[in-house]
């Protein structure tokens, strides 16, 4: 393990639209000490080929589609850093947020896990990505946000705070974690920060580091057939329950499971929007079960119910 090298992580599958931008703004950081990692998750148009012009300013892992937790788990496989960060393909950062990140960590040895504030970045009116103003994040001397800072697992049950591309977190901590969770196809990111959460304080830098690309018909835009967010829930419920020792912190109950509800809910609604009138059907039942006194859920209920028998 390097010091101070920062190993970046890019997974990129069916990306050649967007990749270069994704690499172009790694290799522009101000922050020196970088190396990036680049996962090829069996892309069927020509990401291989962009990464490869490249030539040795990246390494390239090039392996057959396996979904993003396994391409994730294979870039951590190749890192030489004392620090990790993750980046979406079709997502870009400003060019001085690894040095605000690391210099934060630097810092702050009781934080593992560091993370940024984001621009959500949809295309104009012609459908073109142009690059919004946004004022870089400063070098040194952040200040954080405070109430998505710390300890912060029960915080992270009702939401999960931490977007994957603003994400800097310690070698040593990862190492203690292991690697992605390869059962949950989406969701994967947000057990692994709620791991993390357990082990040491998170912390967010208040300043933008990256911008969010809403790219129509990515992964994390589509309905699923597993309601990830809710079983990430419930698996750290299992796991943990509602009480953060070192926070001295505890859930209530009845808000975790009004949470769960709401989960379920817009799931369901997610579906019979555009998705599966079963899989609807069968998230309303999953409430209406334990709580048939939500009158307002019965009629998208029965709306569900009479599509899928229509189906």
């Amino acid at each position: 393990m390097e010091a101070g090298l920062v190993s970046v992580i890019i997974p990129a599958y069916n990306a050649a639209a967007y990749v270069a931008e994704a690499v172009d703004s790694v290799l522009a950081q101000d922050y020196p000490h970088v190396e990036v990692i680049v996962v090829n998750d069996g892309s069927k148009d020509n990401t291989l080929d962009v990464l490869r012009g490249y030539g040795d300013r990246i390494r390239v892992v090039d392996q057959a589609n396996a979904g993003p937790p396994r391409a994730r788990n294979a870039g951590l496989a190749a890192v030489r850093g004392e620090f990790v960060a993750f980046l979406d393909a079709d997502d870009i950062w400003l060019p001085t947020k690894l040095s605000a990140q690391v210099a934060h960590l630097c810092a702050h040895a009781d934080v593992s896990t560091v993370f940024t504030r984001w621009f959500v970045w949809p295309a104009d009116a012609d459908g073109v990505f142009r690059i919004p103003a946004v004022s870089p994040a400063p070098v040194v001397g952040n200040a954080v946000v405070a109430d998505r800072s710390g300890w912060m697992y029960t915080k992270l049950l009702l939401e999960c705070h931490l977007l994957t591309t603003t994400v800097m977190m310690r070698r040593s901590l990862i190492d203690k974690l292991g690697g992605f969770d390869v059962n949950l196809f989406n969701g994967d990111d947000y057990d692994f920060w709620l791991r993390a959460s357990r082990e040491a304080k998170v912390d967010q830098l208040d300043c933008i580091g990256a911008y969010y690309r809403v790219v129509p018909g990515s992964v994390s835009r589509k309905a699923r057939p597993v309601n990830y967010e809710r079983v990430v829930i419930e698996q750290a419920l299992k796991r943990w329950g509602l009480t953060d020792p070192k926070a001295g912190t505890a859930m209530d109950r009845r808000v975790m499971q009004d949470h769960l509800d709401r989960l379920a809910i817009q799931f369901g609604y997610d579906h019979l929007a555009s998705g599966d009138p079963a899989v609807a059907w069968a998230s309303y039942a999953d409430v209406l079960r334990q709580r048939p006194w939500r009158l307002k859920l019965w009629p998208a209920a029965t709306k569900a119910l009479v599509k899928r028998v229509l189906s």
